[in-house]
């Protein structure tokens, strides 16, 4: 569904219909990860989409933290891009317990292998399997209209080692997790991409694409 939007620093994949987005992408490296910029909670609509976005009043009192799939952590190198890792096209329904817990885990130890590995590509978008539960800015779960913003049951992450072509990914359910071993959550990329629909490295060399 995506209508891809390049910033400065990351890209997404923007879908109007469910007001947020299906994936991200960014690249990282030991340099941009030693930023010092202090984090500065400046949620808002992206101005270039004219209120197609999501709202900051869709979350309130939903229950639900304003989950970020490219962490402003990531982003502490630049003014722009830190700024720009608070548009609502970058923010997603999380569980508290899942933002907070197990994903900050799993993000937290993606800085560590950049810094063991440096240019690195990550991933980061949602999975909506059987739906059951909506937020919008009323705080009613009950029923489904284009003003409702679904609530993801899994989320999933991509490290790509561009050096040595090999990546690892993920997918995580949005909710307190059962185990805190992050392998437990680790799965191979040809599965994500039989349920998520992508194609992630559709244009390397078959070889190292069957190798990914």
């Amino acid at each position: 569904c995506g209508e891809i939007i390049h910033y400065n620093n990351y890209s997404v994949s923007f879908c109007e219909n469910i007001k947020m987005s299906e994936w991200t992408i960014y690249y990282s490296t030991e340099k941009r990860q030693s930023g010092k910029l202090p984090r500065k909670n400046n949620f808002r609509q992206d101005p270039s989409l004219n209120g197609r976005d999501a709202k900051l009043n869709h979350y309130a009192k939903s229950g639900y933290d304003r989950g970020h799939l490219v962490p402003a952590s990531d982003m502490k190198f630049d003014t722009t891009a830190m700024s720009e890792s608070f548009y609502m096209t970058n923010v997603v329904p999380q569980n508290p317990a899942f933002n907070r817990g197990i994903f900050n885990k799993l993000e937290k130890r993606f800085r560590e292998w950049v810094n063991e590995f440096d240019s690195i590509v990550i991933i980061t978008g949602l999975i909506k399997n059987d739906v059951t539960e909506y937020i919008n800015g009323e705080n009613r779960t009950d029923i489904y209209d284009s003003s409702f913003i679904p609530v993801p049951n899994l989320f999933y992450k991509v490290f790509f080692d561009i050096e040595k072509n090999r990546a690892i990914s993920f997918i995580l359910p949005n909710g307190k997790s059962n185990s805190s071993d992050l392998l437990d959550y680790s799965v191979s990329i040809d599965s994500l991409e039989r349920i998520t629909g992508l194609d992630f490295f559709y244009k390397m060399p078959e070889n190292i694409e069957l190798q990914l």
